[in-house]
């Protein structure tokens, strides 16, 4: 049986913050003639929107809840709060409600949920990419965090690879946030006294709120640059999205004097302060290129995208950040290497090597 959806009450919000409008252009794309036409219809109707207007961002707190998944959150009866539903598959959200039901039909009256205090929901669909944390669910921490100090919150994130869960503890701790204040969950259910949920402040392809930038604000501060202004982003140990010989391109870019960088390798302090000095940077579109967030207003950002890859998540982040955005779209090459179809190699035509580098 499907869960029945149900919004968030105006009595559960506590806290409602005002999300400024932005002006907003469309992108400078390169061989868009590549793209089909499904995919550029998926875009297009955000890239051609030359203003988003003000909205409110809401923190609503809610009592006797369930999270399972990737932050669904379902009420004492089994019901699905919609606002937490980002980009789950039907299939996903049913096997989520199976599992809260099962676990209430477990618990019975022997267990009580979780009564250790306010908890704030910093996990939604896509907890494993670099990308949506820095830009979705730690601003949510931050927001809440400056907003109502004196709640003595605490955090449930997700349960991730270490690499990426090395980059979620320290981003937290440069926000000042104490680790043993988080709750580290999986998908398994969760039953929580007091949860704070945010809404509003993103909708994954087609809205970004300029708020969402404080985390980043408050990460940089802390770190100063270490002088690289020109950057050239690399996949080369993803294992997919990569540009056909890419070790030429690399080389190509060295010699007109761009640092070759590969993010995931490094630590967050050590991201950021390439990133914050950059004035230009080139890179294949990935969760590693998020970190143009920390990029100074009006550097020159040179996104290879795959020809067929619906996305406008970068094109936010740029807009936001008042960046000069351009994406070259690429042929694909050869089978696909990871999960979605654009996950293959790249070809990069002799024309698009030249002029990504030309100043």
């Amino acid at each position: 049986m499907r869960p029945i959806p149900i919004s968030l009450s105006d009595a559960a919000v506590i806290l409602t913050l005002n999300s400024p409008g932005f002006a907003a252009s469309y992108p400078r794309v390169l061989n868009k003639e590549l793209i089909p036409q499904p995919i550029l219809q998926a875009m297009e109707w955000a890239w051609s929107t030359p203003h988003f207007p003000e909205r409110p961002v809401r923190v609503a707190r809610l009592s006797d809840v369930w999270v399972a998944k990737e932050g669904l959150v379902f009420d004492r009866d089994g019901n699905l709060y919609r606002e937490t539903i980002t980009q789950h598959s039907e299939g996903e959200i049913d096997q989520a409600h199976a599992a809260v039901l099962a676990a209430m039909e477990q618990e019975g009256k022997q267990h009580e949920p979780d009564h250790g205090g306010p908890v704030l929901l910093c996990k939604k669909r896509g907890v494993g990419n670099y990308g949506h944390w820095l830009m979705e669910m730690l601003p949510k921490a931050q927001l809440v965090q400056s907003h109502l100090p004196d709640l003595g919150l605490r955090f449930l994130v997700a349960s991730v690879p270490d690499r990426l869960n090395d980059s979620m503890a320290s981003s937290l701790s440069m926000l000042g946030i104490d680790l043993t204040r988080t709750i580290v969950a999986d998908d398994t259910p969760r039953h929580f006294a007091d949860l704070l949920v945010v809404d509003g402040l993103t909708e994954h392809g087609g809205y970004m709120s300029p708020l969402v930038l404080g985390g980043a604000d408050a990460l940089v501060k802390g770190v100063a640059s270490v002088g690289a202004e020109r950057l050239f982003v690399t996949r080369r140990s993803m294992g997919s999205r990569r540009v056909v010989d890419e070790d030429d391109l690399a080389a190509q870019a060295e010699a007109c004097g761009y640092t070759v960088v590969e993010p995931g390798l490094l630590d967050l302090p050590e991201q950021i302060a390439l990133f914050k000095g950059a004035s230009r940077i080139v890179g294949v579109m990935g969760a590693a290129m998020t970190n143009i967030v920390f990029a100074p207003p009006g550097a020159q950002v040179v996104n290879l995208t795959p020809a067929g890859m619906p996305d406008t998540f970068f094109w936010f982040i740029a807009t936001l950040r008042g960046l000069d955005y351009t994406e070259v779209r690429c042929a694909q090459s050869g089978p696909i290497r990871g999960v979605m179809p654009w996950d293959t190699d790249l070809i990069l035509s002799s024309n698009d090597r030249d002029r990504i580098f030309a100043d």
